[in-house]
């Protein structure tokens, strides 16, 4: 299946995020708003699109859960990989997966 991931860079961004990127599968599926986060250390990640819960944790905090998450760790890599390459580059990046 051909994917396709296109990032955009977010210059005015008041918190964390860095871009929002969107992935296109099969030119018949797509999910919007993966972005791509700044760690406190300054290390950038990638987080899918996810919702805030009813729930808290141990600590007062809320719960997100992900609407969207690739299901096994070899694609999960891959796509991390071609999203974090398409915010560096700033140009969409496609790929195949079997």
């Amino acid at each position: 299946m051909k994917i396709n991931v296109k990032t955009n860079k977010l210059e005015a961004s008041t918190n964390n995020v860095r871009g929002l990127c969107s992935v296109t599968f099969g030119d018949s599926f797509v999910v919007k708003n993966i972005t791509v986060v700044e760690s406190k250390k300054g290390e950038l990640f990638v987080s899918m699109p996810c919702f805030k819960s009813k729930n808290v944790d141990e600590e007062g905090n809320p719960i997100f859960k992900d609407i969207a998450f690739p299901i096994t760790k070899e694609f999960r890599e891959e796509l991390y990989k071609q999203v974090l390459a398409s915010y560096e580059s700033g140009e969409s990046k496609e790929f195949e997966w079997k």
